[in-house]
């Protein structure tokens, strides 16, 4: 447990710390806006963490002017936007993730591409390119006979 969210504030130091009466500690309490730990001895112990949330919620009513039931509301929402920016980030984290995946696959395509390519030497493409103007031009086709030799035949 984080010092934080130790429990070591009795009531009446907790009290003073925010600013308030320990009555009004307790009515918090009873509102849901302060959840302290119980000691063995059923004494209220407050942490560091209780004591920065005792201090919102005197800024909120008494700065601003908001009644106890406005506090509660405004906590309840902030919890929500933190758990949700929370979710955010494991998405994000998610996405990162599956992006990196993702481009991995597609850099071993590339590569699959690559092994698979075979060079030909350029006159054996340019007798190509004219074997294939001739045929256009004649309407023929390449036929391969059994013995793997090519055939040249009119349609």
């Amino acid at each position: 447990m984080s010092f934080r969210r130790r429990p070591v504030f009795m009531i009446g130091i907790a009290a003073e710390l925010i600013g308030v009466h320990p009555q009004t500690l307790r009515m918090y309490e009873q509102k849901g806006l302060l959840k302290p730990r119980k000691s063995i001895k059923n004494t209220r112990l407050y942490s560091q963490e209780d004591i920065e949330l005792g201090q919102q919620i005197q800024y909120l009513t008494q700065e601003l002017g908001l009644n106890l039931a406005g506090v509660k509301k405004i906590l309840e929402l902030e919890k929500k936007v933190a758990k949700l920016e929370e979710e955010n980030r494991k998405l994000a984290a998610e996405l990162k993730t599956r992006e990196t995946e993702y481009r991995r696959g597609i850099m071993e395509v590339h590569r699959s591409y690559k092994r698979e390519l075979v060079v030909v030497p350029r006159a054996e493409l340019a007798r190509h390119s004219r074997r294939e103007a001739s045929r256009k031009k004649t309407g023929s086709t390449d036929v391969i006979s059994g013995d793997g030799k090519e055939d040249t035949q009119e349609s």
